[in-house]
């Protein structure tokens, strides 16, 4: 699954904070400034970033007085938490985050890969991981069971068969693989007379081989809750409150740190900052700079009160 560019938000705000956004006395309107966010928060790929203005109407806010920046700036963050919060924008992006990346808000937490990993210290810790394992490779056999041509399957169940056989006429056999037989006996005319019963057997069939679940209830209750998990997972990710959240959040945390009176230079054709720390400062502290104080102050205070209703 792709990355969602997290950077094509961050642009909003720091789209807001440079001056790329503006509204009547600019030339741009509130359905213009909607159709770029709807562009901007549905970008796939890495390290996109979107202009939310043509350059007619950036060029006109920058020439505005700061007075009238400052008053502009807060119109803009304004305007964009109106649409962006807004229950139309809202559901319209989580039928998209639910089309492209299957995720959906099933109301659950669920721990990612990671966090799983850093648990293991502790005896919880390890029972939340032998569960999620468990699903996990429920979903596995039962994505494979279900995906594999049946005449593959077909072949794969008679070649199990064959070893099964070999492995239970040893002496001291272990007992499963009687029962992988006895299983594998009774799904084989499935093959035929039903497809997708003989499918779901076979998933069983290969999840009691690696001693697995070994009931199609537990196997594919299992799988149900791994889809879920997943779903959540990438909704945790994706979800648009979120993504707002974390962009504001680094909007108000380096806020402080911009200095304002930093010297820059032409260099190459480009501007860049005397202090070469400073070129690798983020893309909002950038845009706050080029915002300059008193526009920025404004966008922040628009930002702090947003964060409060997240």
């Amino acid at each position: 699954m792709k990355k969602y560019v997290l950077a094509a938000l961050v642009c909003l705000p720091a789209g807001l904070l440079a001056w790329q956004s503006g509204m009547d006395s600019i030339g741009v309107t509130q359905e213009g400034l909607q159709s770029q966010f709807e562009r901007a928060t549905r970008q796939k790929g890495d390290g996109l970033m979107l202009s939310i203005l043509p350059p007619k109407a950036l060029v006109a806010a920058k020439a505005l007085s700061e007075p009238m920046q400052v008053a502009l700036m807060k119109e803009l963050a304004t305007a964009a938490k109106t649409i962006m919060m807004s229950p139309a924008f809202q559901s319209a992006h989580e039928a998209f985050i639910a089309k492209e990346y299957k995720a959906v808000n099933h109301g659950i937490k669920v721990k990612t890969a990671e966090q799983s990993l850093a648990g293991l210290n502790t005896k919880a810790g390890v029972d939340d991981f032998e569960l999620k394992m468990k699903r996990d490779m429920a979903a596995m056999y039962v994505q494979f069971a279900m995906e594999m041509k049946i005449a593959d399957l077909t072949m794969m169940l008679d070649e199990g068969i064959k070893d099964w056989t070999a492995q239970a006429a040893k002496p001291k056999a272990n007992p499963k693989y009687k029962k992988l037989l006895a299983q594998a006996a009774a799904i084989k005319p499935l093959s035929v007379s039903d497809p997708d019963k003989f499918r779901r057997g076979y998933a069983v069939l290969r999840s009691t081989e690696a001693d697995g679940l070994d009931t199609e209830e537990a196997l594919f209750g299992a799988q149900a809750n791994s889809a879920k998990d997943s779903e959540q997972v990438a909704w945790d990710e994706h979800n648009l409150r979120g993504a707002i959240k974390r962009v504001l959040t680094q909007v108000v945390a380096e806020a402080p740190t911009v200095d304002y009176a930093a010297k820059t230079v032409q260099k190459s054709g480009s501007t860049v900052f005397v202090n070469p720390a400073y070129e690798k400062k983020s893309v909002i502290w950038k845009a706050m700079f080029r915002a300059g104080k008193g526009p920025a102050t404004a966008g922040v205070e628009v930002a702090r009160a947003w964060l409060k209703e997240l």
